[in-house]
């Protein structure tokens, strides 16, 4: 078992104070929002005691004992998921990832120098990830269905937004009004009714989620955007997961997220950071849809979380004990402490501290006396075949 440090990232959307808390470290009087806890070659992990080395060249020194015979042949020397708390003061970006395919396809063009925009994808690998609520969460995920949508617009009351909810009625298609909104199709007057509207409706409704990203992002047409997606609340220990192509934008809360190992996004609004709005929209899946959830296998006080993705899983413990079966896997100290156990080793965890623990330790128990996440990859037929809506 390696104790291992995280990678703060200091993203204008972050809070200052609830990552640093949570760490027990010195707010740096900046935002701070996110930590990562993996071996993302942009900014892996540190391993910390006798020798400090970056987690991604520890697993290659042996990473068929660092990850199992099976994820090594699958994946390399490359842990194939990443782990992050997220603290979030303002939405984030309007945005999607691509498939594994789009993301080969269109870093090798990149590499060449030809197609898309430089460093648009950023390495050649998909990014499906799931977000678990540490605090209550606002998130926008997928696309409503268009008559909500055209009904929201039209209640608007100018001639822009009608005009939009005209051209979504007509397609049933939600490309062209994401491309309408965000290429001149909106005007002050429909923002300014945004606001007025969205600041008087029901929280957690699409409506008051546009209103609140207008506010933190003034004349930017992404709010309207965000009229055309689901509004979900999560309540501490509640779940979303977002695939390929699905097009979300996390709004407030703080939260532990798991991903494919990439950082493959592209933006298309409500950011300072680069978009490419016509990349957006030929990643886009425009089918409307539920936000998805995670199918939930209980275990005494602990709770396993899988989805479709191949990479990853989550096991989250609370104030109890689980057994977790050999895998590469990350446990998280989010709350009071934990204690790990493998053999006849054990590691003492405070909050906010994290341990990499290798395929070849064999078996763990984790004992929280708190809370406490493993992140690992999925158990054979533990994935299920499609997504509980």
């Amino acid at each position: 078992m390696h104790l291992i440090s995280p990678v703060l990232r200091d993203y204008a959307w972050g809070t200052h104070e609830d990552i640093p808390q949570l760490l027990g470290v010195k707010p740096p009087g900046g935002p701070v929002a996110e930590a990562w806890w993996g071996a993302h070659t942009s900014a892996p992990s540190g391993s910390v005691g006798r020798e400090s080395v970056a987690l991604d060249e520890l697993i290659a020194r042996d990473e068929e004992a660092m990850l199992g015979h099976e994820a090594s042949k699958r994946w390399g020397a490359r842990l194939p998921y990443l782990l992050k708390i997220l603290a979030i003061d303002k939405p984030l970006s309007l945005q999607v990832h691509p498939t594994l395919a789009q993301a080969r396809h269109g870093f090798a063009l990149e590499q060449r120098g030809t197609g898309g925009l430089p460093h648009q994808f950023v390495d050649p690998f998909h990014k499906p990830e799931m977000v678990v609520a540490v605090t209550p969460m606002v998130v926008l995920a997928g696309v409503r269905e268009v008559a909500d949508t055209a009904a929201d617009l039209r209640a608007l009351g100018t001639s822009r937004a009608a005009g939009l909810a005209s051209a979504l009625e007509n397609e049933g298609e939600v490309r062209d009004f994401i491309r309408g909104a965000l290429t001149g199709g909106v005007d002050d007057e429909t923002l300014t009714a945004l606001a007025e509207l969205g600041g008087a409706a029901e929280p957690g409704s699409s409506l008051a989620a546009a209103a609140n990203a207008l506010s933190h992002f003034p004349g930017d047409p992404g709010a309207i955007v965000a009229l055309g997606m689901n509004c979900v609340q999560l309540a501490p220990g509640d779940a979303v997961f977002v695939g390929a192509g699905v097009l979300h934008s996390y709004q407030s809360g703080m939260g532990l997220e798991i991903m494919a190992n990439s950082d493959n996004v592209v933006r298309a609004g409500l950011t300072p950071k680069q978009v490419n709005v016509p990349l957006l929209l030929k990643l886009l899946d425009p089918k409307p849809c539920a936000p998805q959830v995670p199918v939930v296998r209980a275990d005494g006080a602990a709770r396993h979380l899988v989805t479709t993705a191949e990479e990853f899983a989550l096991t989250i413990v609370n104030d109890g004990k689980v057994a977790v079966a050999p895998a590469p896997r990350i446990v998280l100290c989010f709350r009071g402490t934990a204690t790990l156990q493998v053999g006849e080793h054990t590691l003492h965890l405070e909050r906010g501290q994290a341990a990499f623990v290798p395929h070849s330790d064999g078996d763990l128990t984790v004992a929280a006396d708190g809370g406490a996440v493993i992140a690992r990859t999925p158990m054979e037929g533990e994935r299920p075949l499609t997504h509980p809506h």
